[in-house]
């Protein structure tokens, strides 16, 4: 685990300067969870966060606790992707203690930089997993499941989904109720420069 890694251990919070976020991405940096035991912390494979326009980036996530998780790349037009789970790691479960590499060792695809400063990446995760955010699936042969354009609607939807409050589309039925109680949630999030 990295030096800063274990520094980050406290929580939901935000890594990075807030280099200038649009509306857009503050609207999915700001979510709201209620404070839990769970802990996620996603870092990239450089340790000041910045890339230059097409270079590669490697996530890696852990959980203190088993849990489902998601993590959302937010463009400064709001353009959201939730790059895992994906087509080729489609299981959203990650064991406590466990790092989870995006791309895993031997995943044929890549992800690499945008062409505009900053992009937002957003670990989230739930203790449980029937959200449409742990659940849905690429269309087609995409690799990537696209959320369109970050709305503060999607962003209330996401927190809602990580509390187990509901399925995140608009309905406000309870999924979770009688199945053991309320879900905990937990968010990260981290701010990549481009060059």
């Amino acid at each position: 685990m990295p030096l800063f890694l274990a520094a980050a251990l406290a929580g939901c919070g935000v890594i990075g300067t807030a280099r200038q976020l649009t509306a857009a991405q503050e609207a999915i940096a700001d979510m709201k969870i209620d404070p839990s035991d769970l802990t996620i912390t996603g870092w990239v494979d450089r340790d000041d966060r910045t890339y230059r326009t097409g270079q590669r980036i490697k996530f890696s996530v852990w959980v203190n606790r088993d849990a489902y998780v998601a993590v959302l790349r937010v463009l400064r037009n709001g353009k959201t992707t939730l790059l895992f789970p994906n087509k080729l790691q489609p299981k959203a479960m990650v064991p406590a203690s466990m790092t989870v590499n995006i791309p895993g060792a031997g995943d044929r695809f890549e992800i690499v930089a945008g062409k505009q400063t900053p992009e937002l990446i957003e670990f989230v995760a739930s203790t449980k997993g029937d959200s449409w955010l742990f659940t849905r699936k690429p269309e087609g042969s995409a690799t990537f499941v696209e959320l369109g354009t970050t709305t503060k609607e999607l962003a209330k939807d996401i927190a809602a989904a990580l509390e187990g409050k509901g399925d995140g589309e608009g309905k406000d039925k309870d999924k979770d109720k009688g199945k053991g109680g309320k879900a905990m949630g937990a968010a990260q999030s981290i701010i990549l420069a481009i060059e």
